[in-house]
């Protein structure tokens, strides 16, 4: 795989956030657990050992909903948990909670957050009339998640996985004693 610049010890984690654990890419004074495309060496004595890795790139959930405002009330609505929405965009799976007073919905608060919307998407929301809608006012991408991980089974004491690595997940790893590699960028 070539010359390395940078190599640290790793310890596997589910925990998974933005932080860089290269010091040199992280000026917080908290390391996290990104790895940020890096190589990984397995280093632990005898017998084949499995290691669950979120590759290289790999991304959360996109353009999640964060916020949204009431457009229109509409009529005919009766609070509800998990209501389904529509959209015109390309946003799916979104959902919220409703209050209402009289059939109007006066209140909502997000209860599956979607992914794929933008902001100044119209949702309107199921039920009632069919004619209450909502406004996207702030979305966000997610992190990946341990469920978006990837396992090398059967590796042995001196491997180095074939794919560059941004998380070392606990969750079905057998093998320890990483060293991660990388050039400084």
């Amino acid at each position: 795989m070539g010359y390395f610049g940078k190599a640290i010890t790793h310890t596997a984690s589910d925990t998974i956030n933005s932080l860089p654990a290269w010091e040199f890419m992280n000026q917080t004074g908290t390391l996290g657990t990104y790895l940020a495309g890096s190589a990984v060496y397995v280093g632990d004595g005898a017998g084949t050992k499995d290691v669950n890795v979120i590759i290289a790139g790999t991304l959360g959930a996109q353009n999640t909903v964060v916020a949204v405002t009431i457009s229109a009330g509409g009529t005919g609505y009766t609070g509800a948990t998990g209501v389904a929405t529509t959209t015109t965009g390309d946003g799916t799976g979104l959902t919220v909670n409703t209050t209402d007073t009289g059939g109007v919905v006066t209140a909502v608060a997000i209860n599956a957050a979607g992914s794929g919307y933008k902001l100044g998407d119209t949702v309107t929301i199921a039920g009632g009339g069919g004619n209450a809608t909502l406004t996207i006012d702030d979305v966000r991408s997610l992190l990946p998640v341990v469920g978006d991980g990837v396992l090398f089974q059967n590796l042995n004491n001196g491997d180095v996985l074939p794919v560059l690595v941004d998380y070392i997940l606990s969750t079905s790893t057998t093998a320890a004693d990483f060293v991660v590699m990388r050039n400084e960028t």
